[in-house]
């Protein structure tokens, strides 16, 4: 598989091979993401996990714990025909 480039937080640009990937969470910082390698090395780039699983070709329900960010809207509305409350 060919590697995929990103960005850290610092600027600087890193290169990920797919093959070296374990999982792929959410970072501390907003819109990071936290790489964890087999070898247990954990890079932070600057990519949503959703965007990070496209870029690696990898299937992101084999590495995004879905209940990670599961945070309900504030303006979500089970009540409302389409889920949210009408402004």
């Amino acid at each position: 598989m060919p590697t995929a480039k990103f960005e850290t937080p610092e600027g600087d640009e890193i290169e990920v091979d797919p093959a070296d990937v374990v999982n792929i969470s959410t970072g501390k910082e907003d819109e990071t993401t936290v790489i964890e390698l087999d070898d247990g090395d954990e890079i932070t780039v600057v990519a949503t996990p959703v965007e990070v699983a496209a870029e690696l070709g990898l299937d992101p329900l084999d590495f995004i714990d879905p209940d990670e960010d599961d945070e309900p809207a504030e303006d979500y509305d089970d009540e409302d025909e389409d889920g949210y409350a009408d402004e």
